[in-house]
């Protein structure tokens, strides 16, 4: 059985134009998170727009992760679609290019409860070929997975593990506290500002967006984290916390995560500032501070990264 820990980054999807790939950025990015030590790589996340792109972009997407990757770490697939035939041909054809899982949150659109979502993962989860983590998120799918409901679904052979973006420590406690004595069924958390508190809680793993722009970073982090040393994860902490303030907050104090996080790595190279619909990109003020911050970010993180490249 597939046994998942670590740090998992969301890969960002590098695009030439809105509904073309970047094929080339994807093998640079691949090879930049691998340098960095991460532990897997999840592809058509939420960071990576998934939901945003056209199926051709999405099967090219994982054709060519799958690819870089070549089997030096193992690749997630978010199949998340408000159709569940769509998830199972996604499902499919990750498992036909190689990757090790994929991830779905719950469908979205039609209003739905527990009962409904539990046999739609169910469903999903007998006609996968791949096994499945569950990916609690709902800021962007309006249901939260009951703990019950992923403690129910973990019995299923094909369900490994469980992705919580809610960002509720409370919530991801529980998660951990229900699977502590089960190291066949893992918890990761989304929100990369609280790996830290993560780890003392009993998780697994984090899957970091800023990972994709300073990979060892996060490595670092969750390392440390598991070693007690405070210290460092107090070092690593700060930098996270300009990461924040410096590249995915406006100068209005507004989130703009992805389409600032692209702008960042177009700085350095590794793929172009182009996003999908309905995302925009940041303001020129944002713009300009992500350029303005950014120098000192890599300096301070020591990243192999420099701003040979312009946006």
């Amino acid at each position: 059985m597939l046994r998942l820990s670590g740090i998992v980054p969301p890969v960002v999807t590098p695009l030439l134009q809105h509904d073309q790939l970047d094929p080339d950025a994807v093998g640079r990015i691949v090879e930049h998170l691998i340098s960095g030590g991460v532990n897997g790589l999840f592809v058509l996340g939420t960071t990576g727009e998934g939901p945003s792109l056209s199926y051709q972009v999405r099967y090219q997407m994982v054709e060519r992760s799958c690819e870089a990757a070549d089997g030096r770490v193992p690749v997630l697939v978010g199949v998340t679609d408000s159709s569940l035939a769509e998830s199972i041909q996604l499902a499919n054809h990750a498992e036909s290019a190689g990757a090790a899982a994929i991830v779905a949150a719950a469908p979205y659109y039609f209003p739905t409860n527990q009962q409904a979502v539990a046999d739609w993962f169910r469903q999903l989860a007998d006609r996968s070929p791949l096994p499945l983590v569950l990916y609690n998120m709902p800021g962007c799918v309006r249901i939260s997975l009951a703990v019950e409901t992923v403690a129910d679904l973990s019995k299923h052979p094909n369900i490994i593990g469980v992705k919580d973006s809610s960002g509720d420590l409370n919530y991801f406690q529980q998660l951990c506290d229900h699977f502590a004595d089960n190291s066949d069924f893992a918890v990761f958390m989304g929100p990369e500002e609280l790996i830290p508190e993560a780890v003392a809680a009993g998780a697994d793993g984090g899957v970091c967006g800023g990972g994709n722009l300073l990979p060892h970073v996060y490595v670092n982090m969750f390392n440390a984290a598991k070693a007690g040393d405070d210290a460092e994860v107090i070092r690593v902490k700060a930098i996270v916390s300009d990461v924040f303030s410096g590249i995915y907050f406006d100068p209005d104090g507004q989130m703009n995560l992805i389409p600032a996080l692209k702008l960042a790595m177009s700085h350095c190279g590794l793929c172009r500032a182009e996003i999908a619909p309905p995302l925009q990109s940041p303001t020129p003020d944002h713009a300009q501070q992500v350029g303005s911050q950014l120098a000192g970010i890599l300096e301070s993180s020591a990243s192999p990264l420099t701003l040979a490249h312009t946006a």
